[in-house]
């Protein structure tokens, strides 16, 4: 029984090595099972992935994937996801994007999965137009970066559809290089990029003439007018369309923003636009346009030590371009002036001297790993690439690592935030790494009173009986907030928006819950669901993922404490403000373990857990 409401109940198969494409059909029972988008791709990558694949291999394949809700019109229903062996990290993981005109085309098309294997002979872009699709030659495109990719795939296509590139960086297999939807939305942090260009993919490029059946166009109607008349009404809404993430994270004057502000930009059926393209409007930059999915990343130089906004601008658009991680950039150039300092690196390598906030040094710098030109050919292996040739005496100047990738947060890191919260205690247990997801948590860069935390709760959908859990001491003696517990239930929140294919970001999952969520997949596609079926399914999801690394051995007993988190000054106790210590978060992992019905020694799912969740067929 194939589906055709939500779901296209299709995935395109594409191999690269000979070129073949196929369609082939899902059921509407594994759709159900795994709800859809990152669900389903988690359950397509249990046979699509060999374990103990190289991730460069050919054999390492790319999934990508839409969930039900994309390409309807419910706001913020736009994420498209990637699911493949990261180079970076050794594991399984997901690449989350902002799917811009992408994901709806896709579904358009006709499809809700893409599943790439093999590598092509020679540089290659996927061009897929409805039912037609086909690999053309991208010799033209090879050498160039993202946004001059994309601008001549346009010119071919007529300016429609949506289309994913990788830099040059990713080329040339980088270790942080990431792919890039429609030049805004950034996707792959971990390495997408380098997987892609091992297999000489530059592109996909999608268009679609259908359009997203719903089963129940009524019930649709109304939930839909619901919602967005409540969005309407949000006394926040004007600011967050004007200031965008600038509204959680002020880092600059407002009136500088609207100096440099020339458009906000909005994924499709996003009514909060939280992109931004802006122009410089002065000084030797004057003209000089970028566009980002936040104009915090645009600026994020800044925290490095840059002065002057309009060459942090220009480094960030010059690191999109080539398609390098801005984040892991800065962590590995501080990490080699380190390395250079202490004479581990060759001092006759370091040339130009590497300046964190020169931006002359940067941009060689970032031109020479992109590239893999002198020195720059160390550095675009990573932190594990440095760390494997240089030893101990290199691990000792390295900062704060998980999963051998650097945090968004925390001691040695960029953001200025030092609360452990889910976001914090996640980037330990997340199998693929860092992140900076939310997962709708009121832990999120933000110290909130505990008596507001039931609301986030139950919008949430975190059972009942289960709060108690979460507003306690860790040891349960005493009020408090128990990360461990409540990150079990982000982890499934996230997993539910991810799979319906509606947005994490805090201004937007704030106007879902799981009853509203559960009514939504309903109407649309006709697959009966209570909250507590899509709450089960939730977690079935993230059960799944940690299984495909349990199976790739990368899922035991690597959820580490970095030990810079609990030096101090590090992190602090989230309700207590106290300084953290690594008691504590052992504490929180181990409470995380045993909401998810995880083994609290190796971190494994539980075969009992794996029953419930009617995982044990599948890994046998």
């Amino acid at each position: 029984m194939t589906i055709n409401t939500g779901f296209s109940g299709a995935v395109l198969h594409v191999d690269l090595t000979s070129g073949r494409t196929s369609r082939r059909s899902i059921s509407s029972e594994t759709a159900r099972d795994f709800i859809g988008g990152l669900g389903l791709t988690f359950r397509l990558a249990v046979d699509a992935v060999i374990p103990g694949i190289d991730p460069l291999a050919p054999g390492n394949p790319i999934l990508i994937g839409t969930g039900p809700l994309v390409g309807t019109g419910i706001p913020s229903s736009s994420r498209v996801y990637a699911v493949t062996k990261l180079p970076a990290t050794n594991t399984i993981g997901w690449c989350g994007a902002g799917g811009m005109a992408f994901g709806c085309n896709l579904k358009y098309a006709g499809y809700d999965h893409i599943i790439i294997t093999g590598k092509s002979d020679r540089p290659v872009y996927l061009d897929i137009v409805d039912d037609d699709v086909k690999l053309r030659d991208a010799s033209g495109l090879w050498g160039k970066g993202v946004s001059g990719t994309i601008a001549l795939i346009r010119q071919r296509t007529g300016g429609r559809g949506g289309i994913a590139a990788i830099g040059q960086a990713g080329e040339n297999r980088v270790l942080f290089s990431m792919a890039y939807i429609d030049g805004v939305s950034t996707m792959g942090r971990g390495g997408l990029g380098a997987v892609m260009g091992a297999k000489n993919l530059k592109a996909i490029a999608v268009r679609g003439t259908g359009h997203v059946e719903v089963s129940d166009a009524a019930r649709y109607k109304t939930l839909a007018a619901e919602l967005a008349g409540t969005i309407r009404n949000y006394p926040y809404l004007k600011e967050w369309q004007q200031l965008g993430m600038l509204k959680s994270f002020p880092m600059v004057p407002p009136e500088l923003y609207e100096k440099i502000k020339k458009r906000r930009i909005a994924c499709v059926s996003c009514p909060f636009g939280c992109k931004d393209l802006v122009e410089i409007p002065d000084g030797p930059f004057c003209g000089h346009t970028a566009s980002s999915s936040s104009v915090i990343n645009l600026l994020m130089p800044i925290v490095y030590g840059f002065s002057d906004y309009r060459e942090a601008i220009r480094l960030v658009s010059l690191l999109d371009e080539f398609g390098m991680d801005m984040f892991e950039f800065f962590g590995i150039m501080k990490f080699a002036a380190e390395l250079f300092a202490q004479g581990i690196l060759p001092a006759n390598e370091n040339d130009p001297p590497i300046v964190i906030n020169s931006l002359s040094s940067m941009t060689a710098w970032a031109e020479k790993t992109a590239m893999r030109k002198g020195a720059g050919e160390k550095l675009a292996n990573g932190f594990a690439g440095l760390l494997a040739k240089y030893g101990d005496r290199a691990a000792a100047c390295a900062p704060a690592l998980v999963k051998n990738m650097h945090p968004y947060t925390g001691p040695d890191s960029a953001l200025p935030w030092d609360l452990f919260g889910t976001m914090e205690l996640g980037q330990i247990t997340e199998p693929r790494g860092p992140h900076v997801g939310s997962g709708g948590s009121p832990t999120y860069f933000a110290k909130r009173p505990l008596d507001l935390f039931p609301r986030h709760l139950e919008r949430m959908g975190v059972p009942k009986e289960a709060i108690p859990r979460i507003l306690s001491a860790n040891a349960g003696d005493k009020p408090g907030l128990n990360v461990g517990t409540l990150l079990a239930y982000s982890h499934r929140w996230f997993s539910t928006l991810g799979s319906l294919g509606i947005c994490a970001r805090a201004q937007v999952n704030r106007f879902y819950n799981l009853e509203l969520c559960s009514a939504l997949y309903q109407a649309v596609t006709g697959l009966p669901t209570t909250p507590e079926q899509l709450r089960l399914r939730a977690w079935r999801v993230w059960s799944l993922y940690k299984m495909l690394n349990v199976r790739e051995n990368a899922g035991l007993n690597t959820d580490t404490v970095p030990q810079r988190w609990v030096t101090r000054p590090g992190f602090r106790e989230y309700v207590s403000e106290e300084p953290l210590e690594q008691r504590q978060v052992q504490q929180m992992i181990s409470a995380y373990y045993r909401e998810q019905g995880w083994n609290v020694e190796t971190g494994a799912p539980e075969p009992v857990t794996l029953k419930r969740l009617g995982l044990n067929s599948l890994f046998t």
